[in-house]
C-alpha cells in the first residue's frame, strides 16, 4: 500500500475545548494536542485516526450543523465499547439531549456519536452494506408495505428521526392490502419498538396485539428470526 500523499483533516467547533475533549476521552479517546492560546484548540485520536477541534464563541450546540465519517471495521463492537464507557463514567447510555448516543440494532450499519458540542460524528460499518440499506428504498420491485418498511429504516437509522418512521409504518399499515404476513409482522415489530422508544405505551401493545392475530406459521417465524434486528423482537412481542 503506497502512503497517502494527501490527508483531509476536518476541524469540528465546540463552545467548551475542556469539556468536547474529556467527553471524547470517556469514549477512550486520547487527548494528543491541547493548545489554550492563541486559541483553543485540541485534537484527540483512537484508531491511529484524530478528531481536531477549535472553541468557537457563541455557538449553539443544539443548532449544529457540524460532522464527520469515520469508518471502522466492526461498528457493533465500536458501539458496545462506547456504551459500556458511557455507562461506566455517567452511569447511563442516553439517546436524546447532548451528548448522545444513537441506538445500535443486530446488523446494523452505522450509529452515531453527537457530542457536547453537537457535532454528529458517524461511525460506519467498512464495506456495501451500509450503500445498500440505504438504497434499498428506491429498488422499484418492492409492494408499498416493503418499500415503507424500506424508507422507515432509512429514516430510523440513517437520519435518527424515529417520530418520522412511526408515521411512515402506521400510513402504510392502514393502507395495506395483499400483503404477505411476514411483511406485515416485520413492519409491526419495528413499530412497536419505535413506539418503546418513543413512549408511546398503548401504540407499542395494539401493535403486539396484531402481531397475534396473524397466527405465524413456523415457516413464516423462521424467515423473521433469521433477520438479525428482528430475531430479539420477535421473541419479545411474540414469545414461544
Amino acid at each position: 500500500m503506497h502512503p497517502k500523499e494527501w490527508m483531509t483533516i476536518p476541524v469540528l467547533p465546540c463552545l467548551s475545548l475542556d469539556e468536547t475533549l474529556a467527553f471524547w476521552q470517556t469514549l477512550g479517546y486520547q487527548v494528543t494536542y491541547h493548545q489554550k492560546s492563541p486559541y483553543p484548540y485540541g485534537v484527540v485520536e483512537q484508531g491511529g485516526y484524530a478528531l481536531h477541534f477549535r472553541r468557537v464563541k457563541g455557538l449553539n450546540p443544539a443548532q449544529s450543523n457540524s460532522g464527520c465519517l469515520v469508518m471502522v471495521t466492526d461498528v457493533e463492537r465500536v458501539h458496545q465499547d462506547f456504551s459500556q464507557r458511557l455507562r461506566a463514567q455517567l452511569g447511563k447510555v442516553s439517546s436524546t439531549g447532548l451528548p448522545r448516543l444513537s441506538r445500535m440494532r443486530p446488523g446494523q450499519s452505522r450509529f452515531t456519536v453527537t457530542d457536547p458540542a453537537g457535532n454528529y460524528v458517524i461511525f460506519i460499518n467498512l464495506g456495501e452494506q451500509d450503500t445498500k440499506t440505504y438504497q434499498e428504498a428506491d429498488h422499484p420491485n418492492l409492494s408499498p408495505l416493503q418499500k415503507a418498511i424500506a424508507v422507515a429504516v432509512r429514516l430510523r437509522d440513517f437520519k435518527n428521526d424515529d417520530p418520522a418512521a412511526a408515521k411512515t409504518l402506521d400510513v402504510a399499515l392502514r393502507r395495506a392490502h395483499d400483503e404477505s404476513r411476514v411483511d406485515t409482522a416485520q413492519a409491526l415489530l419495528m413499530r412497536a419498538e419505535l413506539a418503546l422508544q418513543l413512549g408511546d405505551l398503548e401504540r407499542e401493545h395494539t401493535c403486539q396485539a396484531e402481531l397475534r392475530t396473524l397466527r405465524l406459521n413456523p415457516d413464516e417465524k423462521y424467515l423473521l428470526q433469521h433477520k438479525p434486528d428482528l430475531a430479539p423482537l420477535l421473541a419479545k412481542y411474540l414469545p414461544e
